[in-house]
Order: C-alpha cells, then sequence, then structure tokens
C-alpha cells in the first residue's frame, strides 16, 4: 500500500520547483558518502527518508509542496540505495549494515544544521520511518515525526523500545493502511508506549 501511495502521490520529476533543487553529498562518520536533493528554505528543516527499496526521488511532490511552505527540505538516498551505492547494495545488506544507515540521519540533520537550520523534523517511510524514531528517541531536539508504514522490527531497528524513549515534549504521527499487517500492528502497538504528543491515522 505505501508502494502505491508513494508512485501514485509523490514520485514525479522535482524540476517542477524551478531549478531550486541542488544536489548534495556528505560523508558518514563510517565514511559512506550519501547523496541527496536539498530546497533551501528557512530555519525550518524536514529531512526525509525513504522505503526500501526506494530513492529520494519518490519524495519529490511531497518536498516541492513543502518547499512552497517556506521550510528546508532534504531527502537522502540511504546508503547501498539509488546514488548513494558505491560499493554497497541494500540487498546484501545483513542486519547490522541496515542498522548502519542510522549514520546517514546523523549526517543529514549536520548538514541541514550547517545549512543554518535551527529546528529539524524527520518524515520516514517504512524502514525509513523507524530509523527517524530511532534518531528521534536518541535526540531530545528532534521535536516532531512522521512514520508512514513502520514496523516493530525491521531488520533489528525495533521500535517498542524506541517509542519508550520519546520525551514528553516531543511528538509522533503515524500512518498505517489496514492491509499491511506490519504497519497496522505498529500503529496500535506503539501510540501507548509514547510518553508525548501521538496521532495514529489509517487508510484503507
Amino acid at each position: 500500500l505505501l508502494t502505491i501511495f508513494i508512485s501514485g502521490c509523490v514520485e514525479n520529476t522535482i524540476e517542477a520547483t524551478g531549478g531550486n533543487v541542488e544536489k548534495i553529498s556528505f560523508e558518514t562518520e563510517d565514511g559512506v558518502t550519501i547523496i541527496g536533493n536539498y530546497l533551501q528554505g528557512n530555519e525550518n528543516a524536514v529531512l526525509l527518508l525513504h522505503m526500501m527499496p526506494s530513492t529520494k526521488e519518490s519524495w519529490n511532490n511531497f518536498a516541492e509542496a513543502l518547499a512552497k511552505e517556506g521550510v528546508s527540505v532534504l531527502a537522502i538516498d540511504l546508503r547501498g540505495h539509488g546514488e548513494s551505492n558505491k560499493g554497497m547494495d541494500f540487498n546484501l545488506f545483513n542486519d547490522e549494515e541496515h542498522q548502519a544507515s542510522i549514520k546517514d540521519v546523523e549526517g543529514a540533520v549536520n548538514f541541514l544544521k550547517n545549512k543554518g537550520a535551527t529546528s529539524v523534523n524527520i518524515v520516514g517511510a517504512s524502514i525509513g520511518a523507524n530509523l527517524a524514531l530511532q534518531y528521534q528517541a536518541e535526540h531530545e531536539e528532534i521535536e516532531k515525526s512522521v512514520l508512514m508504514s513502520p514496523g516493530l522490527d525491521y531488520h533489528g531497528i525495533k521500535t517498542e523500545p524506541l517509542s519508550q524513549e520519546i520525551q514528553e515534549t516531543q511528538k509522533v504521527f503515524i500512518l498505517a493502511g489496514t492491509q499491511d499487517p506490519d504497519a497496522l500492528e505498529a500503529a496500535q502497538t506503539l501510540p501507548s508506549l509514547i510518553k508525548g504528543e501521538k496521532k495514529v491515522k489509517t487508510y484503507e
């Protein structure tokens, strides 16, 4: 369902933004080069983390809509995906290598801060949702996250203990499809573990 949603609603060429997209790259702390599409806006920034398998381009229309609101937007290719694939293929990753993608998130947040962002919120899909929650749980300054089709355990990124680490000052919005059993289970399980403000929406 998430694939259908992304394909139907957000995957288009980003050139519609009028050429304001900057192709960027940064190196993670473990030496992986990550490629992203960046749209400069104000000091409020949103980081977009794609599902697996997908790429940063899956967020194009959504990124454009956010940019029109004035915020800065960064969509990255997680390691082993899209253009962030030099010598790496996510299809061959073990769980530990998937979990190392949190370093991509950390590098992306640092990139946005270096560009002048004073607040960063994260939107993730599928494994990107789990990574978004992990980073938020580990960094209290991340006020908001949006989790599209999260799972309770994607390659060892377990959201139940992470949800318990969310602070009262933080907010989490969970979206799930009713025919996606893993995401639906997460949407039904995680809210009771989150101390901060939470919202859940399910779709047929």
